[in-house]
Parts: structure tokens; sequence; C-alpha cells
């Protein structure tokens, strides 16, 4: 079947205007075509007739036969009539109300011609009609609460602009002689609330006429300007958001944003057709009373156009398109083919929106919604010749669906008002709706019940869309009813329209969010949705939730988990809900379905919106880990990338868990405890290598200042990695071993002895806290500089232990002192430590090292005395302390010494004493009373402890107890005897204790070493060691 009429056919336009012949159509502002014989039949031919929408029924158009009948002179008719004003008298009454536009009630404020309240206002106002020279009196009555008003008429010579108006209840008077015939806009004036109350729809058209040119319609009253039929055309805009404001005035008009375009106050399809005929002239009269610009085009025919805004021109300008800019208006002749099949001849904007506030075809099965033609389009409408009788179907008018909103669960009554009165009057048999497809033949719509009398006018009669038959196969949104009807001479009317909004599928979910997700299942999860029912024009009740619903057997509606609606009965609303978290706990670890679905106030459930909820409980493992540098010694600048930095590379992946079928997330924070972890999340912040952790492997690295280690000793340390996955899962710790060695060995019992060739043999001990002793060296007076002193033998005694051994050899007489110190494997040198050594073979008394391995150099030994290598002093040959049993060596060397100076070097180990109070050293006189001792203790707690204590005139005095370590230390002690004598004890060099008192009376004979007495009941148990002894005058 093929739509269009033939001069139209292959054209830009067939699109267009195959949809708008299917319009519904109304004569309005026309002059009515001639009247004139019609064709008694149509003739039939062999070849397949093309068919077009002619008045909304389909038109066979036939062959043209050879010869075309005679046709009998047209009655001519044109003139305008305005049921606003008698005798140059017109009256307005502004008034807010209603109007409708594409099913959609939206309020206006406009002008009726009747002081009848309860007559509806229209926008435009009514077509004002007077004739060229009239003395013409407009009275605008003001209806409108609380608002001037006044009225202006651009381009009227003689009218004085108003820019006060009367206020509500008062009538202003315009009077002005029309002294130049054409198409006029009027509008609310001048008044600040002008424009706004022109936007509203307070405006409408004047038409000056001018008297006839040899008895034929003119424009201005010359042959050139004559025509048959005439029609206005008002342009206008509607924009809701300013419509439908509580107050209009206080929409910003700089948003001004019209979504519907009018014709007459109409937008397609419900614009009323131009009725003419063959052959004949029409003059468009157009005014642009929008707020935009309106170019209007004749599809297939050229308009001429006569005059702009009132002035004529100097000759007919031929146009398609005419520009028509806002408040301008024109005149245009367009002269109807003489062809003798019906046509409809589009006329539209065709640089506007061709549609109504984005309305949409619903879409066919398997197709997509498209839009709906609509806005500034109408046509001319010539009727094929005919011969006589009743051929024009009966209009119809009021339709209406109820309900509307829809739903395709119930059923739908559409009421239509027919009548065939204006149109033969013939009785009307039958009428039907269409729902969408105009292209369903006459007759096969779904029928209206009519009332059992005949008549050919019939009002509200009622039509049943059975829900199940018809609606239940449509889509979701809004469709069209189509309404026609038909007469008992066979004649099917034009089609009118309706629209309803259906709910198919209940309302729309959208935005369905869960958070957080993915989840370790620790919390409780938000879950959050738009219900959307605005598609139809519904409104939301109720929203629920299902975990991994089945979709093959889908739980019952309504047993869901319920959620809160913000605003119910809304068009749209959000809506809320909490999965708890003992539900997560519940769910294994893998992939979920979160269904949500809205129910609509038509009780329809919407269709499930979904949502992938991933459950996690695995963190994520460590794959490869390193510390750069691993060695942190005391040249240590960083690591090779990060100057000042320990780095630590550490790459980990969340694994899927299961393995085969279950789900990872990405990797979200990698934190690193320094020696023992924390809180999780409160660790050393790592960052991802490629910048962003959004993988579920990430490499990652953290940066450590050596600074922070400052405070830690040296020795082997760890940082713990680990990782938290985007669940908020945080894997295993693991640690990442590192050394921080920046310290040398420590020197320790460092002892000089002189030998028996005047040299002196120097002893110590070295420990490092990390690594092995390598090198050690002395020197005397100024530091030569790290490395360059002279070498001393270097004996390992352990991993990190070693006793160091050097003999000098040529010192001069008198102090020296000797300074050694160690260097570890690892390039760290330790700290210098000194003795004083006294090079006077006079001044020594006696010096003995043990290392002959026996005790047989002194005087005299009392008890059992051992002698065996000790590991405290480098595994050389030392005496041994044990018991409380007396168990010493004696030396008798010393003569009636007033001053002693003894020295010897003592390892706690593990001798201790529980508060027993052992002599490790007496000095005694020639009657053998001790006068000078060197006493140990251990503590209930086994802390080591030395003081010295002297004997004086008034008895003996002491010095605190000093903490000494369980290593090896060097022991001084010095004495003299004076009135105002003194005891010092040293230890490595550093005065711990002194007694003092009057010694004048005791001079020294004789020393004892070793356990020489004990003093208390506390328990004595283990060894120590006592080596390198030297004592001197």
């Amino acid at each position: 079947m093929n739509l269009l009429p033939v001069a139209l056919r292959g054209t830009a336009f067939a699109a267009v205007t195959t949809l708008a012949f299917a319009g519904p159509g109304a004569v309005a502002y026309a002059a009515a075509p001639a009247t004139t014989p019609r064709l008694a039949t149509v003739e039939a031919h062999a070849a397949p007739p093309a068919v077009a929408f002619h008045a909304g029924r389909p038109v066979v158009f036939p062959t043209p036969p050879a010869a075309r009948p005679a046709l009998p002179a047209p009655k001519l008719s044109g003139t305008l009539q305005s049921n606003a004003c008698v005798n140059a008298v017109c009256d307005l009454w502004a008034r807010a109300g209603t109007t409708t536009v594409a099913s959609r009630a939206i309020p206006i404020w406009g002008f009726s011609s009747s002081a009848d309240p309860t007559v509806a206002v229209t926008a435009p106002g009514p077509v004002l009609v007077v004739n060229e020279g009239d003395d013409v009196t407009i009275n605008v009555h003001n209806e409108l609460a609380g608002q001037n008003l006044s009225l202006a008429i651009p381009s009227m010579t003689g009218l004085v602009p108003d820019t006060t108006g009367v206020a509500t209840g008062a009538v202003a008077t315009y009077t002005f002689t029309a002294g130049r015939p054409g198409t006029y806009l009027y509008e609310a004036g001048h008044t600040p609330d002008g424009g706004r109350q022109a936007a509203m729809g307070l405006v409408g058209a004047l038409v000056v006429k001018a008297a006839d040119s040899g008895g034929r319609p003119s424009e201005d009253g010359t042959a050139g300007t004559g025509y048959d039929d005439e029609a206005v055309m008002v342009l206008t805009e509607i924009d809701p958001a300013l419509n439908t404001l509580a107050d209009p005035f206080t929409f910003d008009m700089r948003s001004y944003a019209p979504k519907y375009r009018l014709i007459n106050g109409k937008a397609f399809p419900e614009t009323d057709p131009v009725a003419t005929d063959v052959n004949r002239t029409v003059l468009l009269r157009y005014v642009n009373a929008g707020l935009l610009a309106h170019p209007m085009t004749t599809l297939g025919l050229d308009q001429s156009v006569i005059a702009q805004d009132t002035r004529n021109t100097a000759a007919p300008e031929g146009a398609v398109t005419l520009p028509l800019a806002p408040g301008k208006t024109a005149d245009a002749l367009v002269t109807m083919p003489k062809d003798q099949d019906g046509r409809r001849f589009m006329v539209f904007e065709p640089g506007g929106q061709l549609n109504n506030n984005g309305d949409k075809v619903p879409a066919t099965p398997g197709g997509s919604p498209q839009q709906a033609f609509g806005g500034m389009m109408t046509y001319l409408d010539t009727n094929p010749i005919v011969e006589s009788g009743d051929h024009v179907g009966p209009i119809a008018t009021k339709v209406a669906a109820s309900p509307n909103p829809a739903s395709a669960l119930q059923d739908i009554t559409v009421t239509a008002t027919f009548t065939d009165d204006a149109n033969g009057g013939s009785t009307i048999d039958k009428a039907e709706v269409v729902i969408d497809d105009l292209s369903v033949a006459p007759g096969e719509g779904i029928p209206f019940a009519l009332p059992p009398a005949p008549a050919s006018a019939v009002s509200d009669v009622p039509a049943t869309i059975d829900s199940k038959k018809y609606l239940q196969t449509l889509t979701q949104g809004r469709h069209m009813l189509w309404v026609r009807a038909h007469d008992v001479a066979g004649n099917w009317g034009v089609v009118n329209s309706t629209t309803v909004n259906l709910a198919v599928t209940g309302a729309a979910t959208t935005g369905l969010a869960v958070t957080p997700n993915p989840t370790s299942g620790q919390r409780d999860l938000a879950v959050s949705a738009t219900g959307d029912d605005s598609a139809v024009g519904g409104t939301v009740t109720d929203a629920e939730y299902f975990i991994d619903r089945d979709p093959n057997a889908p739980p019952t509606n309504g047993t869901g988990t319920k959620l809160t609606l913000a605003q119910s009965g809304a068009k749209v609303t959000a809506e809320t809900g909490t999965i708890p978290a003992t539900t997560v706990a519940a769910l294994a670890e893998g992939k979920h379905t979160v269904s949500v679905h809205t129910l609509d106030a038509q009780g329809l459930w919407g269709p499930m919106a979904e949502v992938a909820l991933v459950v996690d409980r695995t963190g994520p493992t460590l794959t490869k880990g390193e510390i750069l540098p691993d060695l942190v010694t005391g040249s240590t600048t960083g690591s090779p990338s990060d100057a000042g930095y320990l780095r630590v590379n550490a790459d980990f992946t969340d694994p899927v868990t299961p393995p085969s079928t279950g789900v990872n997330t990405s990797v979200a924070a990698v934190e690193g405890f320094i020696d023992t972890a924390g809180t999780n999340g409160t660790g050393i912040a790592f960052q991802s290598l490629d910048g962003t952790f959004n993988a579920a492997t990430e490499s990652t690295y953290g940066l450590i200042p050596l600074t922070q280690f400052t405070q830690l000793a040296d020795g082997p340390h760890q940082i713990q990695v680990h990782a938290q996955d985007a669940a908020g899962n945080w894997g295993p710790l693991v640690s990442l071993p590192f050394t921080l060695d920046r310290n040398g060995p420590v020197v320790s019992a460092l002892s000089g002895i002189l030998n028996a060739t005047g040299g002196v043999d120097l002893t110590a001990n070295a420990t490092d806290a990390v690594s092995a002793v390598a090198a050690a060296e002395w020197f005397e007076n100024a530091d030569p500089g790290l490395g360059k002193g002279k070498p001393v033998t270097v004996t390992s005694t352990g991993a990190t232990t070693a006793g160091l051994s050097a003999t000098i050899t040529g010192l001069a007489t008198g102090d020296h002192t000797i300074a050694v110190r160690t260097r570890d494997a690892n390039g760290n040198w330790g700290k210098a430590v000194t003795t004083t050594v006294t090079v006077n073979q006079a001044a020594l008394i006696f010096a003995n090292n043990f290392n002959a391995g026996d005790a047989n150099a002194w005087s005299q030994r009392t008890g059992t005395v051992r002698v065996a290598a000790s590991p405290a002093f480098s595994n050389s040959p030392a005496l041994t302390v044990t018991g409380r049993t007396a168990v010493y060596v004696t030396d008798t060397r010393p003569t009636a010494e007033t001053n002693l100076h003894a020295q010897f070097g003592f390892a706690a180990g593990t001798y201790t004493t529980k508060g027993t109070v052992v002599d490790l050293f007496q000095a005694r006189t020639s009657a053998g009373t001790s006068v000078l001792t060197v006493q140990y203790q251990s503590t209930a707690t086994d802390i080591s402890q030395l003081r010295v204590g002297v004997q004086t005139s008034t008895g003996w005095k002491y010095s605190a107890w000093s903490t000494i370590p369980r290593t090896a230390v060097t022991v001084r002690v010095d004495w003299t005897s004076a009135t105002s004598g003194k005891a010092t004890l040293k230890v490595e060099g550093a005065v711990v204790g002194t007694a003092t008192g009057n010694t004048s009376a005791y001079k020294i004979e004789t020393d004892a070493l070793g356990v020489v007495a004990a003093n208390g009941s506390g328990a004595v148990a283990g060894a120590a060691a006592i080596d390198n002894f030297t004592s001197n005058r």
C-alpha cells in the first residue's frame, strides 16, 4: 500500500508526510471549500490503485479519464468570521484557564469572547476581524488575579502604547482606525509583566479585511492579491516549566525552553487542517506570537508572499519556506494544483522540534521506540471532486480514555462524541478505536457501543479495550488510541485521537547499588535504587529485594525483603534498605545476585534490576618480596633508587576462592610494620607501582626513612607486610628480613701488662652485635684515622666475638694511653677504648696473665686453685672463681707499699651469689690484716655488682655497689696510705666507686686474688674468671 499522493512520492519528506496524513483534523479559522458537483462513482481499473489518507480515511485514486467532466462554477467564499467583534467593537475577557496539548492539561492565561466565566479561554485568543476603515474599539476585561493588563497591537497606526494597563476587575478600552488591511498580532501590552503574560498565552490575531476586488476576496483590495479561501495560523509555544508553576512570576525567563509548538493552540496531530479544494487559492495569514522564530514551509507547494507586518510587498515573492521572527506577521498565497485527485499538503515548521515533548511511538516487536511526530504541523486539505450526496464521514471529538494511566491488567474504556451533522447528516452506524496502528483496515478496530436509536450525533459513547486480548501484548509507555466513525452513507470520518499511558511491566527500577561491594561479609550492606513510574504517569507504592533468586523458578512477588520508599505514592522515589551482616555471613564465598523490583499503583511489579554482589573472604597473599638494601650499615645511604630510604618491594595477588568457581577482588591497600605488627590499617602505607590499586595482582613498594631505625638496636629485624583487598580482607602477614649493622665491635677488658722485656702485652675482648670481628688496631696519642693504626691480632672466639692481642715495644718510661678499636665484617669501625699503661720497671711489683696454664708464678696458692681456658678472655688461660670456699693466689712481692695500683680482668660469667659478698681481691699488711678489698655479689635477681672497701682508723669504709656486665671487664683499684687516704675503683677506665678515710697506719705487704673470703648465706653457684693481673707501686 502506498500512503503518499503521487506528487509527493519519493520526496525527502515522505516519512514526515506519511504520518502526517494519518493525523486528525477539524476545520477552524478557514473558509469552507466551494460546494461543487461530485463524481457519482469511482471507476475500477485493472491496475492496483494507489491509496492515500484523506480526512482520516483511505481514498482510492482512479486513473484519470480521458476527458474530465465539466465542473460547475464554484461558489466562492473565504470571508473570516469573528464572534468577538460586532460592528467593529470587540470584547476580550482575560482569565486563567487550561488547555490540553498532546493529552496533557496545561495551565494558561488566555482570552475569551464571552463574559460567561464558565466559557473556556483559549491561547491564542479569538480572531478579531474588522474591515479596512472601521473605527475599532477593543475592550479588554482583566479577570486575572493580582496583575495589571494592557493590550498592544504592533504595526497598528494610531494606537498609543499602554505601559500601565488596568488592574484586576477593570476594563481597558483601546480605539483606533483600521487604516491598513492586513494581518496583525495582538498581545499583552507593555506593562512590566507583559512579556510573561504573552508567553502564558495572552496573544491572538487581528485581521483587517480589504474590500473585494472584482467580486473576489482580496488581501489588499487589488486583483493581484485575490484568494478563494483563507486561514489564520497563530504560532505559539508552551514551556510547561513556566505554565505549571503555581506562581509563573517566579520563573526565570532566561530558562525558557518550550516543549510544545502550536498552530492556533494545537499541536500535531490535533491541529486543524485548512479546508480548501483543487484549483483554489488559499491566503495563509501567519502570526508568530511566540518567543522563538518559526519558519513555515508548504511541502510540495510554493508560497507567494504578498505582505509582511501588514506592509504589502512591491511584487509577490516566491518562497517554499517563509521565515518568521518573533512578533512578525506575513500573508502568503498558495494555489492548489488542478489535479482531480484529493490531496493533503503539509504546512509545517521545518527547523523546529517536530515532536510533543519527546513523545515516543510504541515499539514494534523486536524494535525500539521511535519519536512521534508533533509540533507545528497541519495540512491544506482538498477533497476529491464527487458529484453529490453525503461523502464525508462523521467527526470525532471529546476523545478520552479511562483509567489513564492504565494497567495492562485492567480494561480501558474509551469515550468519544461523534457527529455527522456538518458532513451530510447521515446516521452513524458504527465507530471504532484502533491502538497505535492506523494501517488497520477500517471496520477492523475495537467497536464502540452505539446507542440503539439511530442518530447523526452521539455523545460520550464507550468502547472497551479488553486487557487480555489487546493490552498485555503492548509495550510499556504511551500509546495512541485512534478513533473514527462510519455513517450509513458508507463514509469513514476523520480520525481523532488521545493517548494513554499504559503500565505493562510495572515501575522501573534504576540505579541499583549495593555498598560496600565487594564485601567480606563482616558488616551490613546498604541497598539503594530508584523506583520510577514516570514513563506512564503512575506512582511507586512498594519495592523489595531478593538474593540469588532463581529466574527459572522465581519467588512469589511480594515475598522479598521490603525496601523503604523516600516518598510513597510519588512518580519517582528513592528506595533504600539493608542486607544484615548475618545474612551476608551465610552466603558462600563467590558471586551472588541482588535483585530489586518496584510495585506501581496499578498493582504491577516492574522488571527486576540486578546487581552482582561479590562475597570475598580471602585476603591477598604475597608472591614476592624484597628489601633494598637488606643490610643497613653505618655507610648505607639508602636503596639504589631512593636515597635516604629503605625500599620494600612486595607483590600481592588476591586468589580466586574457591579456585575453580570462586571470586577475587582487586588489591586495595598494602602496609608494613617494623618488627612487630600493629592493628590492621595502622602500618606504613605502600604505593602501587602503576599508581593505582585496581587489579587483583599488584606490585607495590614502601619507603621507610633510614632515620626511622635510629632507635633500633643493631641486629636482625623484619618488615611484616600484608595486603587488603577491595572486600576489606587483610591477608596474612609475611616477614621480610633485613639487618641493621651500623656500629663496629665493642672492645672490653682491655689490659696492658708489662712483660719481662720491658714491653707491654695488650689483651682485650671484642664483641659485635651482628657480624664477625674482622680487624683491630691500636694507637697512642693522636688518632691516625680509621684503619691507619698499628695492627692488633684478632682471634675469633665465636660468630661475633674475638680476642685481641698485641705486644707493644719501645715505649719510654712513663704513663702511656693506648687506644684500641675494631672493625666488623660489614666494615663498621667501633669506638676506640683506652687503657693507661705505666712503663716503669722499678714501679712494677708483679704481673701475671696465667698464660702458662697454671698459677705457679704466684708466691702462694690457697685451696685448690684452677687455671683454665676462658671464653671470656678469648679462650686464654684464666683463674677460675667458683663457690664460697676460699680458693685464691697470693703475691708477697709488695714491700711496705704506701701506694698500690692493682688491675685485673674479671668476667662474672655464670657466677651468682644471691647476696653473699665475695672478696675477689685483698691487699694485706705484714700482719696479714686486710686493708683493701674489691668485693663482688649478685643480687636476688642475679645482677652482678662490684664495690671497693678500705680499712680506716675508724673501721671499714665501702663505696656503693656498681652494676657490671657478666662479660669481661677491666677492673682497677688505686690505694694510698695517708691521713686522707682513698681507694678508687674503676671499671673499663671509668670510676665506679670511692672509699676514703685515714689509712696512714697501714702499709701493704701482700696481694690475694680469687675467692679470698665470702660473707653471707645466699646460695652461690656458677663460675667466674680472672685474668691479666698486674700491680704497681
